[in-house]
């Protein structure tokens, strides 16, 4: 899929709008994108065998990692030591005290080539809200 890819609340209503029966012009028409983009999208929920009611239901950072999984951030080496350790961060962040920035440090000191502050704060969030 060449180009900017959708917002994923629009990748939502694509499905919806599928489901109900609308024609791949229809959708494509009413949602403002090419009927090609359209027919990428459902090419992919099908060729993944991805249940539609499912899709509807999870996040969207959640579905954007199932429909645009060659997104670099999603195999960054700093991205899988961060989800590795999610759970402890979480569990840590419970206890008084703990803020996210003493977490972070904690993460770089371990990581040396780890993100930025505000990188970790941000697939933090994405990774605590889809788990």
């Amino acid at each position: 899929m060449a180009g900017k890819p959708s917002p994923m609340s629009q990748i939502k209503q694509m499905i919806r709008l599928h489901k109900q029966g609308y024609a791949i012009k229809s959708i494509a028409r009413s949602l403002g994108i090419s009927k090609n983009m359209v027919k990428s999208y459902l090419y992919k929920i099908g060729e993944a065998r991805l249940d539609m009611e499912e899709l509807l239901a999870v996040d969207d950072p959640v579905l954007e990692g199932l429909l645009h999984s060659g997104n670099p951030a999603y195999r960054d080496p700093r991205y899988e030591y961060l989800k590795e350790r999610l759970r402890y961060f979480e569990e840590e962040l419970d206890k008084v005290g703990v803020t996210r920035k003493l977490l972070w440090e904690e993460y770089r000191a371990c990581y040396p080539e780890s993100y930025g502050y505000s990188q970790f704060c941000y697939h933090f969030s994405q990774l605590s809200a889809s788990s």
